[in-house]
């Protein structure tokens, strides 16, 4: 199995490639968009967006127009982020405590490696490094941003801004986000939030005459799908839904050209790398128009992981403005800007990815043989269907893959971008080769898959920190609440958190239904929250929201939150590895307090709310841990 495709040690290669187009050592911006497909572009023929900014950046770019991420959030930032497949770095899910990128990836015979971060690079070369936006990379130490080696950090928690992690009722307007780990009050739309901080950073940077490297991987278009309704009203005609989204591409798409003016009038634009891409395929915008391929978000064909790539580099790339149409991968970025900045790697380090450098700057570049595999995770446990790449072939399989489905597909995208036509009876000896690549893949990634992202507690320093339901391992398969719409509606699910005690002591455990800034009884109901993206619409107007988990598209066009569900709870029941305790609630109480000695290593955390039968009513949602010693 060949994966360790590069390893690096001492100055990289690329540095004199670079070095004869660029004077000096070039700043990095990776913009990411968060669920804008390859058709939600104008300069990809979309019929109906203007894209003006990004149309003008993919002018001036080398484009990758066969470039894939994964299919979901988490598994494409953790592969980007360190130039390894997702499931071997361990975040392949959105949540269910994979979302973690390990410290150290196993291996078959036992040993294993460290991994660093994009982050981790750039700031042992001297960069100031930030992030502005969406991590969803892990939200607890040593896995923060923080932690992987951003200095400066403007984020949120979570995969989305009201989700259950976030402040209680973020809506995209005037939210309250992390700076540092620190709560903070912000102003205005979320989009224009991450923008506003990272221009901040560069002309902090630029004075101090710092290179720097800014990742800014926005909210946008992810649910909510809250914006302006300036940005709406030219796209007044499609679905409503469809309407909003397009309008947040069309902020998006102003704050691209924001940033470019402030590179511009800084004097840097020339010396800064700028990549954009998306985290994956598009949601709501495939039905008007999907570049003719088939598959959106979370789904293995091509329009559910091909994105688009721009790399625009004015001082470095002798010959801007073409395509490259070789297959490319989101994993391939890390080690292209170790080659393309020069930087030192301080650390030996094995990636899946390959350096691009020959195809941006010598402009041809052998890729032809290689193949790559999409697969990753929505659910509690195991794998998703894949689809295995090889320059144009495609194949697929809706099994896990542990055993090979009965009925693999095979497609020739050259000539089928659709993915219509099944070719592998034509060609099984296409079908053969790929399939026994991805035996390989997956018994080489089989160790990662094992070991669980973990939670831990009592490490230098710990004093406290706040669980949500967000980071359950469900213990019923129903998945979890991962939306603070499915807290209001007090959703029939519960399960446990995967803590970690490094050391041994007294803690306190303190459980609640609703967070600390509701200030809401256990027992209670809470009124309706009307979001500022309604007051600006004029609807305010409650729309019925009851008993279906994820209710997005029923609440995004009113945006009004639905009222809290008063619940029948009259118990508590703590399961935290050998200790069980039961406590009543009574009315007025917002919190339930234990305090427990816990030994050293895993436990399995839990909260129950039972009502008078003993009948779970639903999981404590919310948890504090407390080091008492």
């Amino acid at each position: 199995m060949n994966w360790k495709i590069m390893i690096g040690l001492g100055l990289s290669v690329g540095a004199l490639v670079a070095g004869s187009y660029a004077e000096k050592q070039p700043n990095v911006i990776i913009l990411l968009a968060d669920d804008q497909g390859y058709g939600d572009l104008s300069c990809h023929g979309n019929p109906v967006l203007k894209t003006p900014n990004l149309d003008k950046m993919h002018a001036e770019s080398v484009r990758f127009t066969d470039f894939h991420a994964s299919a979901i959030c988490t598994p494409s930032r953790a592969q980007l982020m360190t130039g390894i497949d997702a499931v071997r770095n361990g975040a392949y899910n959105y949540g269910f405590g994979k979302t973690q990128i390990f410290e150290a990836i196993p291996a078959a015979d036992g040993s294993e490696h460290a991994v660093h971060l994009m982050s981790d690079y750039f700031k042992a070369n001297g960069y100031r490094t930030g992030l502005f936006g969406k991590w969803h990379l892990g939200d607890f130490y040593p896995y923060r941003p923080q932690d992987r080696g951003f200095e400066e950090v403007f984020s949120y928690p979570g995969a989305s801004v009201w989700q259950t992690p976030n402040h209680w009722n973020n809506d995209c307007f005037n939210d309250v986000y992390l700076h540092n780990g620190e709560p903070v009050q912000t102003e205005g739309y979320c989009t224009d939030v991450w923008f506003d901080k990272t221009i901040s950073f560069i002309e902090d940077n630029v004075k101090a005459e710092k290179p720097f490297f800014v990742y800014l991987p926005t909210s946008s278009m992810h649910t909510p799908q809250f914006v302006p309704e300036k940005y709406i009203e030219p796209y007044k005609d499609q679905d409503e839904l469809v309407a909003y989204f397009f309008g947040m591409v069309a902020n998006f798409d102003d704050n691209v050209g924001r940033l470019d003016a402030a590179l511009q009038r800084l004097g840097v634009r020339d010396d800064t790398i700028v990549i954009y891409m998306s985290d994956n395929g598009g949601t709501l915008g495939n039905d008007v128009y999907n570049a003719g391929m088939t598959g959106k978000k979370c789904q293995i064909q091509d329009g559910g992981h091909r994105v688009p790539c721009f790399v625009r580099w004015p001082a470095g790339i002798p010959s801007p403005g073409r395509d490259v149409d070789d297959l490319t991968i989101i994993q391939d970025i890390l080690p292209t800007l170790i080659d393309l900045c020069g930087l030192n790697m301080p650390w030996p380090q094995s990636f899946d990815g390959v350096s691009l450098k020959e195809a941006i700057l010598a402009e041809k570049q052998e890729l032809g043989s290689r193949m790559s595999v999409v697969q990753f995770s929505t659910k509690r446990v195991g794998l998703k269907g894949y689809s295995v790449l090889w320059n144009k072939w495609r194949l697929l399989d809706e099994t896990d893959g542990v055993q090979p489905g009965e009925e693999i597909k095979l497609y020739n995208v050259a000539n089928d971008s659709a993915q219509k036509n099944n070719v592998a009876n034509q060609h099984p000896e296409v079908v053969k080769e790929m399939q026994d690549y991805y035996i390989q893949w997956r018994k080489s990634v089989e160790p990662s898959m094992a070991k669980n992202s973990k939670i831990t507690i009592g490490y230098p320093g710990f004093e406290s920190l706040e669980l949500t339901c967000f980071d359950w391992l469900t213990v019923d398969g129903k998945g979890n609440p991962s939306q603070q719409v499915d807290v209001r509606l007090g959703m029939e699910m519960h399960g446990a958190w995967n803590v970690y005690v490094e050391t041994p002591g007294k803690y306190e455990l303190t459980f609640r239904r609703w967070p600390k800034e509701a200030n809401t009884e256990i027992s209670g109901g809470l009124p309706p929250h009307v979001s500022d993206f309604s007051k600006e619409m004029g609807r305010t107007d409650e729309v019925p929201v009851r008993g279906k988990y994820h209710n997005w598209k029923t609440i995004v066009p009113a945006g009004v939150y639905p009222a809290g569900e008063a619940l029948p709870i009259t118990e508590i029941r703590l399961s935290c590895g050998e200790i069980n305790k039961t406590k009543a609630v009574k009315a007025s109480d917002k919190a339930m307090r234990f305090v427990v000695d816990l030994p050293a290593g895993p436990i399995r955390l839990q909260g129950d709310f039972l009502d008078k039968q003993g009948e779970v009513v639903c999981g404590a949602y919310y948890a504090d841990i407390k080091l008492m010693d």
